[in-house]
C-alpha cells in the first residue's frame, strides 16, 4: 500500500509487475468473504494514468469475480475487468459470464472518463437464467446515482457459476505485450474496494 488514497482515504494499493515476468505473475488482493451470493454489488477505484495505456495489444486483468462452480466448457471467472487500450485511450473491457454465448461472455469497452487520474467502477450483478449486471464507470469526483448506470448487461445466463464466491483486485494474467513493455515501476493504483448484497454504494 501507499500513503495517500483517493477521495479522502488514508492509503491506496500500488501494483506493478516485473518486466518480462512469467505468465502467472500477479499482484492483487483477494476477498473471500462472499458466500454463494445471488446478488453482488461491488465498487472500486482504479488509476491507470501512470502506465500510459493506449495500445490495444497490451492488456492485464484488473478485477475478477469468481463463482462457486464452473459451467461446462467455461472458466471460474463470472466477471472479468481488463485494462487495455483502444489506440488513443485507456479502457476497461468488462466481460460478464453468459453461457448463451459461444464465447461464454458478453463484453463492453468503456474508456476511462479520467485518463489522468482516478476512476470509480461499480457493478450490480444478479445470478439466474436471465440475469443482469449494471455497471457505473465515472471520474472519482463525479456523483453517481443508482438509476443512471453507464450501461447494463441483460439476459445473462450465469446460473452455471452458482453464485459469487470471491473477488480479486489488482493485476493478473497480463499478456506478453504488457509484460514486455511495463516494469516494476509502472504502477496501477486501486482503492476503496467495497462489496454488499443489496445497497447501492455510489460516492
Amino acid at each position: 500500500s501507499q500513503t495517500g488514497g483517493y477521495d479522502s482515504t488514508a492509503c491506496r494499493l500500488r501494483t506493478a509487475l516485473n518486466q518480462n515476468s512469467s505468465t502467472g505473475a500477479k499482484a492483487f488482493v483477494l476477498d473471500s468473504t462472499p458466500a454463494n451470493e445471488q446478488r453482488y454489488r461491488v465498487q472500486f477505484i482504479v488509476d491507470a494514468s501512470g502506465i500510459g495505456l493506449t495500445q490495444a495489444n497490451r492488456n492485464v486483468v484488473a478485477m475478477q469475480i469468481l463463482g462457486t462452480s464452473i459451467p461446462a466448457g467455461g472458466s471460474s471467472r463470472l466477471v472479468r475487468v481488463t485494462l487495455t487500450g483502444n489506440g488513443s485511450a485507456a479502457i476497461l473491457r468488462i466481460l460478464a459470464g453468459d453461457t448463451n454465448q459461444a464465447s461464454f461472455v458478453q463484453s463492453v469497452d468503456v474508456a476511462l472518463p479520467n485518463q489522468a487520474g482516478a476512476n470509480r467502477v461499480e457493478f450490480d450483478l444478479t445470478i439466474g437464467a436471465a440475469a443482469t449486471m449494471k455497471y457505473w464507470v465515472s471520474d472519482v469526483a463525479t456523483a453517481t446515482t443508482e438509476g443512471s448506470p453507464t450501461g447494463t448487461f441483460t439476459n445473462l445466463a450465469n446460473s452455471g457459476w452458482g453464485g459469487v464466491d470471491q473477488a480479486s483486485l489488482g493485476l493478473a494474467s497480463a499478456n506478453t505485450f504488457y509484460r514486455q513493455n511495463f516494469t516494476n515501476t509502472s504502477f496501477v493504483y486501486f482503492d476503496q474496494f467495497d462489496s454488499r448484497r443489496q445497497t447501492f454504494i455510489g460516492n
